[in-house]
């Protein structure tokens, strides 16, 4: 685990593959959109945490969150706890650490930030998301902020980094109704949009490392 932080840390230093990868978890629908607008010009900003947590042993996991049922683009869908830039914070990962805390209870004192990946804009809300990569440094007690969050989920590196859970499925949208999404298919939960393309960044980047 030490190793691989100290490679991903190194790594995160250089150059990154950005559209490379995210392209590869875009719906055809929203390609064009997606590569006309990627450097979300006039978009509002906001801030995510990839937090890599040592579950047992050798064996990693990365922390996500279940959004609540609401009438919004993301109502109940997976993604990374974080949100948006607030006037008071003094960085994006200001806004990553502390976003976290408010929705999962990591606090800043739990980890080490080691780096961010490519940012990724969202078209249908506008923003333009900086990720965030942090070490657990002690294990976090995952609370979920009920106002927010339905669960969280901890899904392991290796089923992230297995082939066979990297798939397309049609799934339910509010604008194409059903469409084909490229996605992650793990445990029953379908990670798909801003989310997925942020994991593939960090999946190709763990590929050179």
């Amino acid at each position: 685990m030490q190793e691989l932080k100290k490679k991903l840390t190194e790594r995160l230093k250089g150059g990154l593959p950005g559209m490379d990868s995210h392209i590869k978890m875009v719906p055809e629908a929203r390609r064009a959109e997606i590569e006309r607008f990627h450097q979300g010009q006039d978009a509002l900003r906001a801030a995510v945490l990839i937090c890599f947590v040592n579950n047992s042993g050798s064996d990693i996991d990365i922390v996500l969150i279940r959004r609540n049922e609401y009438d919004g683009v993301h109502s109940g869908q997976i993604s990374f706890p974080g949100g948006k830039y607030e006037k008071g914070d003094t960085d994006m990962v200001h806004t990553a650490l502390r976003e976290a805390e408010e929705e999962t209870n990591i606090r800043e004192s739990d980890v080490e930030v080691i780096g961010e990946i490519s940012p990724v804009f969202i078209p249908p809300s506008n923003f333009y998301v900086t990720p965030v990569i942090a070490w657990a440094i002690k294990q976090p007690q995952l609370i979920p902020d009920p106002s927010e969050v339905s669960e969280i989920l901890t899904i392991s590196l290796d089923d992230l980094m297995d082939p066979a859970n990297s798939q397309v499925r049609n799934i339910a949208h509010r604008e194409f109704k059903f469409i084909d999404v490229p996605c992650f298919y793990i445990e029953g939960n379908v990670i798909w949009g801003a989310t997925a393309m942020m994991l593939m960044e960090l999946l190709d980047i763990l590929d050179e490392t």
